[in-house]
């Protein structure tokens, strides 16, 4: 038997509407894997409060239960106390969790800054994988788009993006980029009857393994760049990245690919990490 792709998933609301697009999300996706649901509010202890911070906090429990609820999940509500990124992430180790969902909790200076200090320490932490969410349709997610690189991560990535696709009936594109930082950038999809590059081959695999035929797609350009405009050009409503970057290039020259994608793809990304205690 297949393992599940999620076995315990927490959303974490702050009152936002992007907050509780993510918890939304987070029970679509609960409703497809049959994984369980936790809704938490961290009551910030980092400063004082005029009004009161706990009743604020369970009235925005009421409503994320309320959106979740009308996905067709019961989930349990809490409240937590602390500084809200560092208490998300102790609360995703504590629990076993391996999906917290987030909203971007930003959107200031007219959009110039998209991800906010708590989802970016979150995504960039958290001892589990992240999706952070941004507006999509009722039916997310209807298009997955997953960044490869031909690495043992990337593997597991494709893996883990097959499941989400196999459990919602999504489509799945498997995307690899062959890096190349000057000169003008390019795009193509194999054929049907063209055989997979070695680079693309094991991911194919493991989609397969998942029962989803992917549509497989090479690039040339810069990784991060690349997979933003292939999502936005396709429609997807999820994009699925390593928390890694791409095999290869370092860091100093390339940044984080996860983190470049979250702050600039226009629709939710999930970041991939192996399931706790199996890293």
């Amino acid at each position: 038997m297949t393992d599940p792709a999620f076995r315990r998933v927490l959303a974490a609301t702050d009152g936002s509407p992007r907050a509780e697009e993510a918890a939304r999300q987070a029970a679509r996706l609960c409703v497809a894997t049959g994984a369980p649901l936790e809704v938490v509010f961290v009551v910030d202890t980092t400063h004082p409060h005029q009004a009161d911070v706990e009743a604020e906090g369970e009235a925005a429990l009421a409503r994320a239960a309320r959106v979740v609820g009308e996905v067709g999940v019961q989930a349990p509500t809490r409240l937590v106390a602390g500084e809200p990124a560092g208490a998300i992430v102790e609360e995703a180790r504590e629990h076993g969790v391996d999906l917290v969902a987030v909203g971007p909790d930003a959107g200031v200076l007219g959009g110039a800054i998209r991800v906010g200090h708590v989802a970016a320490h979150v995504v960039r932490e958290a001892p589990c994988s992240v999706l952070l969410a941004r507006e999509a349709g009722r039916d997310f997610p209807q298009r997955i788009a997953c960044g490869i690189d031909g690495s043992e991560g990337s593997v597991a990535t494709a893996g883990l993006a097959a499941a989400i696709a196999a459990a919602t009936g999504a489509e799945l594109r498997l995307l690899h980029v062959v890096p190349i930082f000057r000169g003008d950038n390019a795009e193509w999809t194999l054929d049907e009857d063209e055989p997979s590059p070695p680079e693309i081959e094991p991911s194919v695999h493991a989609a397969v393994a998942r029962g989803v035929i992917p549509v497989r797609e090479m690039a040339m350009g810069r990784p991060e760049s690349a997979i933003v405009a292939a999502a936005a050009r396709d429609g997807t409503d999820l994009v699925v990245v390593g928390h890694r970057g791409v095999a290869g290039v370092t860091r100093v020259l390339l940044g984080s690919v996860s983190e470049h994608v979250t702050t600039h793809a226009r629709c939710s990304v999930l970041v991939a990490r192996p399931r706790p205690g199996t890293a």
